[in-house]
């Protein structure tokens, strides 16, 4: 790079993204912020790479409001997400555009499903998907001024481009923030080996700009113009030519280059091994696209081949004394620091100017208009300002994420530890805590406390940090056993600090802990990993501290290893995503619940729903759906016996309408934590530190008053009271009855909140702690999830449908559409079935699933009860990596059983998020022809589990606006 002088560095990106008009949802733009503001987001950004001058970012959460804006002053950039309201995106893009000619406008998606049909051009200049990382933000800004200041900088101080062509939005949108990364994180070490400033800023803006095409054309326009100042290409290996995906664009387009430019460095990035030999002819280095360290993979090419503060208390005379990072260490201080140095920055403004710069303006308003000449002595000034700012801590604990450190930990109801995201869980954790105190239900439920339990969320990058420093990856990518995976997590070691961290989080909790997952890509919107992770329950009872230390570090390791599990692994490979790309946080929760002898357990906890799949009679979707269970949740995420109600109709509870019904389906066991102050470290199994108990327990504890009833076999009826003998069953009579508790309207009033907040249908699990001769009303939300729903479109018409070719037909099904190339399909007869031996069947059918998997076979499931039941009586206790390659599944009657759906469970979620069809059949409904299944010889069959491969494929039909759906036989 030639040097220049301060004029031309002064020259230097006359373009700069200044102001940003953020269309979404709030929660979306919640999403993208984390707990902070987008604008402090891309602050953040700027103050790591020592860039100035950040963006001005302002949020509308529609396109009528955006235009309203737009009319009234110009943007410089414009980010739209996909739900803007009742206006499409490329509409909205035009309109701006037409309003502001050139006017950069990006639509930035969740993922590539969604954009299936949407093209650049048409309003939309670029389209990104976000797969979890803000930093997209930051690239986005920097393209847009790289390609609108290159031509200038070029001219003025001859600045380098590296060219990206991919057509990839998934790809392409996970590489450029890396990019800009490496880019400025390389500046930025210029500075400690001995620049100053004006060196540092001008290395900053004359760093090498990034271009994108999507292409051949673009990128051939782009080489042609800029070649000479290019340093590094990346390409693709198929992508648009003329028109037309072309499978060999990439080498095309290298010996085009060759010609020029001998030895521009290229990295070649393809999904066919085909083109290795090609490519590495042609001087370029290969990499394929789904190997597992892709990404490592290109910042080691771009390394290889391409070359606000804090307060310092002073005395007069200039001495410093004490240093204050962050408001809690100015509080403290504050206490002990003598008068001189007090009366020094008091008389001087420098508090409030201080809190200015960290715009803390709330505060700084109100120190700023004291003098100290009002108070009658300083120790009055110190008085009034630790008040002031306690205060304003006080505030900040009720609704704001607060970073971890020794003194927030002791006042803090939800903080974070490391610099990287929260993760899913952690998201909808952190936006319903941020949120809550502007959703009004304090004031309408002011006898219940509402919240989230006390929380720490351990952050990505602390994972990140564990990985490369125990170079785990390649044994986590590899194909390991899960117990190999576990051993070497287990054994490997966090960063002594960070141990002491998780120490001094132990010091002030002494109550039983959730260590859940929280992974990037978990509970995201449209394809949420819900279960896929562990969950480890510590009864943090043990009163040797070392030992709690150990059994905490041991629960995250878990946690972390589990990401690499192959049930995980098989999950995400039926995704876009990769598992390389995947990241962990780890939430740290206080749980919810009382001491009772050897265990702990709360009265109530469950799972709620904004939107009901299976609703019936008067019931409508909208309506939503509980499921209530006594002690922890596992009863319900499990599939185990349970309430369904809808909140809306508390007193139509379908499972309790016979006495019958009622002792079939109502609970009679529930979990709680072990509390036995055990010193052994936990295992790889989940459960070892629960028990489930009997009601009779739970009656002595005294937890059945309200929420059990008393069976009399010899009336024959069930009644709401434990004054008489017999058995005890859980039916809610409390709450639902006579509302003992205003349990179902809080719940009605949450989602309806967070539904209108994430613009879908959301999911929430809740605990409730309900002790009336206590006083006791507590109500947390444990976590929060938007829920995956069918939006598609398609119209199926049944009734044009010949009966004569049905196989099967459902009156509650799930999905919407035709699937019409199965030809496979693997059924268990339940005439045939013994309903104690359904474990038996797991392994042979993970064995035809990874056969049909690896073949690309899709294939139809069917079988009786519960697919994925925890209780192996009830269904076949198959988890989603074992039956992954299915396309359709369904459910039809046990010959002596009727089992409720598999709604209510994570199993479940995830067969939606995946968009595989649905049904339930019913023998009173025709049930399943099992006799035309039969007259086809099996590929497989053993006991009632077959395997049939027909000539012509079998369509499956499913009507979303009438929740019906049949299958039909090849025509």
């Amino acid at each position: 790079m030639g040097r220049l002088d301060s004029h031309s560095f002064e020259l230097l990106t006359p373009f700069k993204v200044r102001d940003v008009l953020f269309v979404s949802s709030t929660y979306d733009q919640f999403v993208l912020e984390e707990e902070g503001l987008l604008g402090g987001l891309m602050a953040e950004q700027y103050d790591r790479f020592n860039l100035t001058q950040p963006p001005r970012i302002i949020h509308v959460s529609d396109a009528d409001a955006a235009l309203a804006l737009v009319e009234t002053r110009q943007f410089d950039l414009v980010i739209t997400m996909m739900r803007i309201g009742d206006m499409k995106v490329h509409v909205f893009g035009r309109k701006v555009k037409k309003i502001w000619k050139g006017t950069p406008v990006v639509l930035l998606a969740y993922n590539t499903r969604e954009l299936a049909t949407l093209r650049t051009g048409r309003g939309i200049d670029h389209i990104f998907v976000w797969s979890g990382d803000s930093s997209i933000l930051f690239a986005i800004s920097k393209m847009v001024e790289d390609k609108k200041n290159l031509d200038h900088d070029i001219k003025v101080g001859d600045v380098q481009v590296m060219l990206l062509v991919e057509d990839s939005r998934r790809f392409y949108s996970t590489y450029l923030p890396r990019f800009y990364s490496l880019l400025l994180n390389q500046t930025s070490r210029l500075m400690y080996d001995g620049f100053n400033i004006h060196d540092k800023i001008l290395r900053l803006r004359s760093r090498a700009k990034v271009l994108l095409a999507t292409s051949y054309e673009e990128a051939e326009e782009l080489i042609d113009k800029y070649g000479n100042n290019m340093i590094g290409l990346f390409t693709d290996g198929r992508f648009p030519y003329k028109g037309r995906l072309t499978a060999n664009a990439g080498l095309k387009l290298v010996k085009e280059v060759r010609k020029k430019h001998k030895h521009m460095p290229i990295l070649f990035q393809s999904t066919e091994e085909s083109n290795k030999l090609g490519a590495e002819e042609l001087g370029c280095v290969f990499l394929a696209k789904d190997e597992a360290n892709l990404h490592a993979s290109i910042e080691e090419f771009m390394q290889s081949h391409m070359s606000f503060g804090d307060f310092n208390f002073r005395s007069p005379n200039g001495e410093t004394l004490a240093t204050a990072t962050n408001l809690a260490e100015l509080r403290v201080i504050l206490e002990t620091i003598p008068e001189d140095s007090l009366r020094f920055h008091a008389e001087q403004n420098h508090f409030s100017h201080w809190l200015r710069t960290r715009t803390e303006f709330e505060l700084a308003a109100q120190l700023r208009p004291k003098t100290v000449g009002e108070f009658s002595d300083i120790e009055g000034v110190r008085i009034f300002i630790i008040s002031q700012i306690s205060n304003f801590l006080t505030e900040q604990r009720e609704r704001e994420v607060f970073d971890f450190s020794l003194d927030s930990a002791k006042f803090s109801v939800f903080q974070k530890l490391g610099k990287g995201s929260l993760g899913g869980k952690g998201r909808g954790l952190a936006f319903f805590f941020t949120r809550m105190q502007g959703l009004g239900l304090k004031e309408k439920y002011p006898d219940i406390s509402i919240g989230v339990p006390r929380t720490m969320v351990v952050a990505t990058d602390i994972f990140e940090g564990f990985m490369k420093g125990n170079n785990l990856y390649d044994l986590a990518l590899s194909d390991a056993s899960d117990e190999e995976i576990a051993e070497a997590f287990l054994n490997a070691k966090f960063d002594s600090g960070q141990k002491q961290m998780v120490e001094q989080v132990l010091e002030f909790t002494k109550w039983p802990l959730a260590i859940r997952s929280s992974s990037l890509l978990e509970d995201a919107l449209h394809q949420p990993f819900a279960g896929v992770y562990a969950t480890y329950m510590l009864p943090n009872d043990h009163p040797d501290l070392e030992i709690r230390v150990k059994q905490l570090v041991r629960a995250i390791k878990l946690v972390y290893a589990s990401t690499f599990f192959k049930k995980a692994k098989a999950y995400v490979a039926a995704t876009p995503n990769s598992i390389e790309e995947e990241r962990m946080a780890v939430v740290i929760q206080e749980l919810v619940g009382t001491h009772h002898g050897d265990k702990f357990y709360p009265t109530i906890a469950g799972v709620a729903r904004s939107h009901n799949h299976y609703p019936v009679g008067e019931i409508e979707p909208e309506d939503g759906l509980v499921a209530l269970a006594l002690g922890l949740g596992k009863t319900v995420a499990d599939g185990e016996r349970c309430l369904r109600i809808s909140p809306a109709h508390p007193k139509r509870i379908h499972q309790f309408a016979s006495t019958e019904m009622t002792l079939k389906t109502a609970q009679r066991e529930f979990w709680a934590v072990r509390m036995e102050k055990m010193a052994d470290l936990i295992g790889t199994d989940p459960n070892l530190t629960m028990i489930k108990s009997t009601l009779d327990a739970a009656e002595s504890d005294g937890q059945l008053k309200h929420i059990a009833s008393t069976f009399i076999a010899a009336d024959d009826r069930i009644v709401d009271t434990l004054a008489r003998d017999g058995p005890r069953l859980i039916t809610m009579h409390g709450p639902l009855k006579r509302n003992s508790i205003p349990l179902l309207p809080i719940l009605r009033d949450i989602l309806t909140l967070l539904e209108d907040a994430l613009s879908c249908p959301v999911e929430i699990e809740f605990a409730m702690l309900n002790d009336p001769d206590e006083n006791i009303n507590k109500f947390s939300l444990i976590q929060l999830r938007p829920l995956v729903a069918d939006l598609s479109d398609v119209v199926v018409d049944l009734d044009e449908i010949d009966k004569e070719t049905v196989i099967l037909k459902s009156s509650q099904s799930l999905g919407n559409g035709i699937i019409s190339k199965v030809k496979d399909i693997i059924y268990v007869d339940p005439s045939r079935l013994n309903r104690m031996k359904t474990r038996d069947l797991v392994p042979l059918i993970t064995r035809l699933n990874n056969r049909l998997k690896r073949e690309k076979r899709p294939y139809l499931l069917i079988g009786p009860g519960r697919w994925g039941s925890s209780d192996p009586s009830l269904g076949i206790p198959v988890s989603w990596s074992n039956i992954s390659a299915a396309v359709a599944i369904v459910e039809c009657d046990m010959v002596d059983i009727k089992v409720e759906p598999s709604q209510g469970t994570h199993f479940f979620q995830n067969i939606v998020s995946f968009q595989i069809g649905y049904l339930t059949v019913k023998d009173s409904e025709g049930g399943v022809d099992f006799d035309w299944l039969d007259q086809y010889e099996p590929e497989f069959e053993q006991g009632p589990l077959r395997h049939i491969r027909l000539e012509t494929p079998i369509r499956v039909l499913l009507d979303s606006r009438n929740q019906t759906g049949l299958v039909q036989r090849p025509i």
